[in-house]
């Protein structure tokens, strides 16, 4: 009896879980309540967000002695 006690205990808690799961996961209706014309101007802005110029991909070459240095340096020859 005491065994099946402790088999209980994983089958209670796996029904809870699937219960809980499935209240979780219920559909509820939109969220917004602009409807779809909202979401339309979301994804207008968010295309005008892309199209526009982002930073640039290679920072500008340091200046002074230190860039200097580094455009007559060699790479693997001394320090």
């Amino acid at each position: 009896m005491k065994v099946l006690v402790w088999l209980a205990f994983p089958l209670v808690a796996t029904v809870l879980a699937m219960c809980w799961a499935a209240w979780r996961g219920r559909s509820r209706g939109p969220r917004r309540s602009g409807g779809a014309f909202a979401s339309v101007e979301d994804f207008r802005r968010f295309n005008e967000a892309m199209a526009a110029p982002g930073p640039r991909s290679t920072p500008e070459p340091r200046g002074g002695l230190r860039g200097l240095i580094h455009k007559f340096k060699i790479a693997g020859q001394g320090s």
